[in-house]
């Protein structure tokens, strides 16, 4: 499933359409279609693992899964499940759901490291106060708390702020905890260059490696969310 910064690198990508008028939208998995067309795409955005677009009056999300895919002027042999035209343009999703919701809908760009409202002590805040006693590895993935967050990124700051998966929340020093989320925020917008160089995956640290620096990296499933997990267990503190 695409993380945060691979949704922002999309978004990149389609922002060549903000302005244009749909002249036609289709697919399988289109309910929306008629309250589209003739609507002016007036701008792209992201939350978490959500594509963003807006049509003034609402949103359409578009949410990619485990294999959803786009082409800009492009086909696949197989259908769209969701489709835009812009004349002689197009852009054909394929094996992703969206879903329309009004204007109002309440997406806390103060939580998402990419939004230019993102309030590191509101997270912190927020993560005490919820998931103080949780390992902060299962919480990382929380997308509630830490929206756009996937594994790659939650193995590689842990090792890079030096804290252990399997500590708890509310152990972890208030000075170290801070360190984590400017970590996360830097980490997540370094990754969306990296993935557009195509290096994010090759040039992690940890993330699907052996070793580093002559340490082993220690690899494993984490119980409660079953998702491999990379520790370097002489840098990385448990709390």
């Amino acid at each position: 499933m695409p993380e945060g910064p691979s949704i922002v690198v999309f978004k990149k990508r389609l922002q060549r359409f903000e302005g244009e008028t749909v002249t036609e939208s289709g697919g399988y998995n289109n309910p929306f279609a008629d309250s589209i067309s003739g609507r002016k795409v007036v701008s792209v955005e992201t939350y978490g693992k959500y594509l963003l677009l807006d049509f003034k009056d609402f949103l359409i999300t578009v949410h990619f899964g485990l294999f959803g895919s786009f082409l800009i002027n492009e086909s696949k042999k197989v259908n769209t499940s969701f489709s835009l035209f812009f004349g002689e343009d197009h852009i054909n999703f394929y094996v992703v759901k969206i879903k329309k919701l009004q204007k109002d809908h309440a997406f806390d760009q103060e939580i998402n490291v990419f939004s230019k409202k993102y309030k590191l002590e509101k997270t912190k805040k927020f993560l005490l106060e919820k998931y103080g006693d949780k390992r902060i590895g299962d919480v990382l993935l929380n997308q509630d708390v830490f929206p756009g967050l996937g594994n790659i990124i939650r193995n590689e700051v842990l090792f890079l702020s030096k804290i252990h998966p399997e500590s708890t929340v509310e152990k972890i020093p208030s000075k170290k905890m801070k360190e984590l989320l400017q970590t996360i925020k830097e980490f997540s917008k370094a990754s969306v260059e990296l993935i557009e160089q195509k290096i994010w995956k090759s040039s992690s640290s940890v993330y699907k490696k052996k070793e580093w620096e002559d340490q082993e990296v220690l690899e494993y499933v984490a119980p409660k969310i079953k998702r491999k997990t990379y520790v370097v267990e002489k840098v990385q503190k448990i709390y």
